[in-house]
């Protein structure tokens, strides 16, 4: 056994890794999300993280969660938040927020600088989204909401190509995936057999949440929203679980216009391609139209074209990995969470982390699901000066 020195303080190569290893626990996941619970099994057994509690709405729930892990040692389950909190003393967490985990306990993970990957949109409402945005720093290290189009290799590719047409003068964007129950459906067999090439959502309103994201980073607020939702859209003002398929129209007070197409149930939208083909039928497909030319892209590849036609730059395909079809998804998740774990783990900085735009996607969220229930265009600017 090798023994290192730190300081004055000599420890062995075990007790190395367990100093380096960041206390992580996980709230709200089920069992159906293999690839996740994956991605941390894989990451404990390198030493990167230490598994210190699981949170459930329901012990029984998540004892369920702990025996995936049976095999590295038993886990703590907590019904509890605030046990979690105090005896497992995470420093990060991946969540797909479960109904006890209020706002409070948001704001609490926030004031003790515990970093949380949230499975989709980490607050229900403008009211919540604005509350958690006076806690955080604009870019913050603290928080990370998958998915998030802005880090698809394709964008990374053509971010010089992006600038070349604007200003945007239309936007046309498709966010396709399935939800946990059809995902479930098609494990079991009753929708047939085919293997998904990407991760499940919880609902339409994590699609929704990351397609206005991408639009409002790339072309600002929205003076208006007009949305039709075939499907649910919860109670209230909230925006969780809104379900089905919706169509949405944006309007820019620079006579600007973007249209987004919305579904949680395409069981064709295993997810890209191995080969990233731009004709195929994508998750999230996105194509820009500005003076300079056409930009069109999803998370694989893009292609950029003048206002002739012609092709002026290509980003390359990213190529699946070498254990299949099921590799895709698995291999998302663990670099999602591994990329997460590095970035909290840098030195804070204002200049690392993420913008969240927090009380943007939410005003857009709020006013997608009042317009939907109104018949009539919305103002996401109104609706935040209402809430505050």
């Amino acid at each position: 056994m090798k023994v290192r020195s730190l300081g004055s303080v000599c420890i062995n190569d075990e007790e190395l890794k367990e100093v380096m290893a960041l206390r992580l626990a996980i709230l709200g996941l089920e069992t159906s999300q293999r690839e996740w619970l994956d991605a941390v099994a894989a990451l404990r057994a390198s030493g990167e993280v230490e598994l210190v509690g699981i949170g459930h709405e329901n012990v029984a729930g998540g004892r369920g969660i702990a025996a995936v892990f049976k095999e590295q040692g038993e886990v703590p389950v907590f019904d509890d938040l605030r046990l979690l909190l105090k005896e497992a003393a995470p420093q990060v967490i991946l969540m797909d927020r479960p109904a006890t985990a209020t706002i409070d306990f948001l704001l609490a993970c926030a004031g003790q600088e515990i970093g949380i990957l949230s499975l989709g949109p980490p607050v229900e409402s403008l009211a919540e989204a604005q509350a958690l945005a006076e806690a955080l720093e604009p870019r913050t290290r603290l928080l990370y909401v998958w998915p998030r189009f802005a880090d698809a290799p394709a964008c990374a590719h053509c971010a010089q190509a992006d600038e070349f047409v604007r200003p945007i003068r239309f936007a046309s964007a498709t966010w396709l995936g399935i939800n946990y129950a059809l995902a479930k459906a098609m494990q079991s067999g009753r929708l047939g057999h085919g293997h998904s090439l990407s991760l499940p959502v919880r609902s339409l309103s994590v699609l929704a949440w990351d397609a206005l994201g991408s639009l409002i980073r790339l072309m600002g607020m929205p003076a208006s929203v007009y949305a039709a939702i075939r499907g649910t859209a919860g109670s209230g003002n909230s925006f969780a679980d809104i379900s089905g398929a919706a169509s949405v129209t944006l309007r820019y007070s620079d006579d600007a216009a973007a249209s987004l197409t919305l579904c949680d149930r395409a069981p064709g939208a295993g997810g890209e391609t191995a080969h990233g083909d731009l004709g195929s039928w994508h998750r999230r497909d996105l194509m820009l139209w500005g003076a300079g030319g056409t930009l069109k892209l999803n998370t694989q590849a893009y292609e950029f074209r003048d206002a002739d036609g012609e092709l002026i730059d290509a980003g390359p395909p990213v190529a699946g990995p070498a254990d299949g079809v099921g590799g895709l998804a698995k291999g998302e998740a663990l670099g999602t969470l591994r990329r997460f774990l590095e970035q909290y783990m840098l030195q804070p900085s204002p200049h690392r982390g993420w913008e969240h735009h927090l009380e943007e996607i939410a005003a857009a969220m709020e006013a997608l699901v009042v317009s939907h229930r109104t018949g009539q265009a919305e103002s996401p600017e109104r609706l935040r000066k209402l809430r505050r």
